[in-house]
């Protein structure tokens, strides 16, 4: 199937349920980050995000739907994780076991 990627004009913030958060002892870093884990399409994703994204109390991290592709949904986080980019597609069996609305 081809489909089109829908950019939405006015993106959506989320939240990103993560696995694991682990801020560590950072003493030498001037950027204070956090180690976020979470699962997208059965990969396991690790990413260093700035504090200020993330929700540790929680486990989960800031993202942003900007378009949709077919049922799917394309997400910008705020850092690249290890493996990928900071864009990432969420598919739609996944989309409400990982996407939390903001409040």
């Amino acid at each position: 199937m081809d489909y089109d990627i829908v950019w939405r004009n006015e993106p959506e913030q989320v939240w990103i349920s993560c696995e694991k958060i682990d801020s560590g002892d950072q003493p030498f870093r001037q950027l204070k980050e956090i180690i976020v884990h979470f699962v997208l399409n059965g990969n396991l994703h690790v990413a260093f995000v700035p504090e200020r994204f993330v929700d540790s109390a929680n486990k989960r991290m800031s993202a942003i739907i900007v378009a949709e592709y077919g049922d799917d949904l394309l997400v910008d986080i705020p850092a690249e994780t290890l493996t990928s980019g900071s864009r990432l597609r969420v598919t739609a069996a996944e989309r409400d076991a990982v996407l939390i609305p903001k409040e």
